[in-house]
Formats: C-alpha cells, structure tokens, sequence
C-alpha cells in the first residue's frame, strides 16, 4: 500500500502583532485583551465577492400601485456581488428593508431578474447599499465564475 508523504512547508516565525497605545482611549484596555480581540474576530463572508465592471445593474421596484409591474428606480454602481448578495453605490436614497428587483444584464448579453432586500445603507452621499437575493442564486454564482476575466475578490 502505498503512503502519502507530507511536503507543507513550515516556518518558525512567530506572528507579530505591533500595539499602538492612544493616551485618549481606555486605559483599562491591556494589550493581551487587544490581541485577543483582534485575533478572535470571525469573518461572516460566507461566498466570494466578485469585483466587477462589466454587469449593468438596473433596479426596480414592484407597489401596490404598479398593478404588478416593475417601477424603474434607475442604474446603479455596481460595487461587488456574490451569489447571495450584492453592494452598490447611489446617489439616490431607498430605505431600508425594501424589496426591489435586480436586472443583472452581463456583457455577454445574460440577463438576470433577481427578487432581493435592501438590508443596510452608509447614510452620506453617494450612498452604500447591501443588498440580499430573496432566493440563492447558484446559476448567477455559476455565470459569474464563467465570465470573470479579471481575478478580483474582496
């Protein structure tokens, strides 16, 4: 039977943290717990952002008014997206928790009619939004990783 030899590279050198001491904060902060702090923090990413420039984003709204029918709110900046999600940037504000619907139109002429919720927005000009699919989109996550022409992940 044959055996696996393990040929991971090692290094011996420690991590270093450098600790920068503000006289204005908290002297009640020791630097143990400042490690601790910044060593224990966990990531809640849970799919790759994807930087992208080449997806046209339009949004829309559906009301009670509209019958059913898309209201157009505009394009928007494309700031990153995932298969769960995107970030884009507006000069126009939308509140929180809306539910809009995303046209993703690639430049490969693929079009995507995502159903999602504005979950957060930075509140200064031009605006920060986080959006979140209704649904996971795999076919979109699928598409992006076929199409990405530039390795760029946040």
């Amino acid at each position: 039977m044959p055996t696996l030899k393990d040929n991971a590279e090692t290094f011996a050198v420690p991590s270093k943290f450098e600790i920068i001491h503000n006289d204005n904060e908290d002297e009640n902060l020791s630097a143990v717990s400042l490690l601790r702090n910044f060593a224990f923090r966990k990531n809640k990413r849970i799919a790759p952002r994807y930087v992208r420039d080449d997806i046209v984003v339009a949004l829309c709204e559906i009301s009670l008014l509209s019958f059913g029918k898309e209201i157009f709110l505009g394009f928007v900046r494309l700031n990153d997206i995932t298969s769960r999600g995107l970030s884009f940037y507006s000069m126009q504000q939308i509140s929180v928790n809306k539910k809009i619907v995303l046209n993703l139109k690639f430049h490969t002429e693929t079009t995507f009619k995502i159903t999602a919720t504005i979950i957060y927005r930075i509140h200064h000009s031009p605006y920060q939004y986080g959006v979140r699919f209704d649904f996971d989109q795999q076919d979109l996550g699928d598409h992006l990783l076929e199409t990405q022409r530039t390795l760029v992940f946040k």
